[in-house]
């Protein structure tokens, strides 16, 4: 539409009407000129030969000219932005294209109106608006918190033969090397994979018990 058309008195006269109709606030963000934002309208879809007047009104919103600006694709979206995967880069190698904070855990946050983002936990939250990113975090934190714990247990005994040993969930598990590795064994139940450590050993056994995979596996063994 033509720039000029939005100086007419009928463009102005629905612009106010618009408004409103709306509450007098940014549709988007609740702000109004009370809160220092400079109001416009938004045409959410153009209809070909109507002047910007013509449109009905469920074709229009209230937007504040940030929100409006972002709408646009002219600024960074403030809404809208999902999250759609994650990663572990290991150590701080990676970058936070938000805030540009050195991160491990990376979060892949994606707009239909913006290009992707790979940001860190505190930015993947502030663009969803979520607590997804930090709910998983925490998550990863207590998980690696019980792991460590689960690892360096003052319960892990070791018998004269080198045979290390516990009790776990009612499990009886054993760690026994064999040759340059270790293996497991569950209620004298041996496995058929080979650790390169004890501690690799220990970790394998400790996710197999959080996630429920070792409960369920002798439910089924003992039913046979």
């Amino acid at each position: 539409m033509a720039m000029r058309h939005y100086y007419r008195k009928d463009w102005q006269k629905f612009r106010d009407e618009v408004i409103e109709l709306d509450g007098g606030v940014c549709r988007r963000c609740g702000r109004g000129p009370l809160q220092g934002a400079i109001l416009q309208v938004h045409h959410k879809t153009y209809l070909p030969g109507k002047m910007p007047w013509e449109y009905p009104y469920g074709y229009c919103e209230t937007l504040c000219r940030g929100c409006h600006a972002s709408e646009h694709g002219i600024v960074r979206p403030f809404q809208g932005w999902v999250c759609v995967g994650d990663d572990d880069l290991g150590d701080l190698s990676g970058e936070c294209d938000l805030c540009g904070t050195q991160i491990r855990y990376v979060f892949f946050v994606q707009h239909e109106k913006w290009p992707a983002m790979e940001v860190g936990e505190i930015c993947c939250d502030h663009l969803t608006q979520t607590s997804e990113a930090s709910d998983y975090m925490d998550s990863k934190r207590r998980y690696a918190l019980r792991e460590s714990r689960f690892i360096s247990s003052s319960r892990w005994k070791r018998n004269q033969d080198g045979l290390l040993s516990l009790m776990q969930k009612g499990q009886h598990i054993s760690l026994e090397k064999v040759s340059e590795n270790f293996r497991l064994t569950v209620n004298q139940v041996t496995g058929k994979k080979f650790f390169k450590s004890e501690e690799e050993c220990k970790r394998y056994i400790f996710k197999i018990i959080e996630n429920g995979t070792l409960e369920a596996f002798f439910r089924k063994f003992q039913a046979k």
